[in-house]
């Protein structure tokens, strides 16, 4: 089970090129405003992700570096 939720650092990045990639398709799709929805949205979810990693008792690069596998390593999965 362990191995099968484990996440890497490529996968997040994967996550967050797909992510632009939606967020760059609504923008020509739906217009500025749809945009700034989905992107504030993931900002959102980075922040909540950040707070609760210091929280938690990591500092610094580290902190960000869990929120950032937190928000977007869901492409692991893909």
């Amino acid at each position: 089970m362990r191995e099968m939720l484990r996440v890497s650092i490529g996968g997040a990045h994967a996550g967050l090129v797909i992510t632009v990639f939606i967020v760059v398709l609504f923008a020509a799709i739906g217009g500025t405003v749809w945009a700034l929805i989905v992107g504030g949205a993931v900002a959102f979810w980075f922040a909540v992700a950040l707070i609760a990693v210091a929280g938690g008792g990591r500092r610094g690069w580290a902190a960000v570096k869990r929120a950032y596998l937190l928000t977007f390593s869901w492409a692991s999965w893909l």
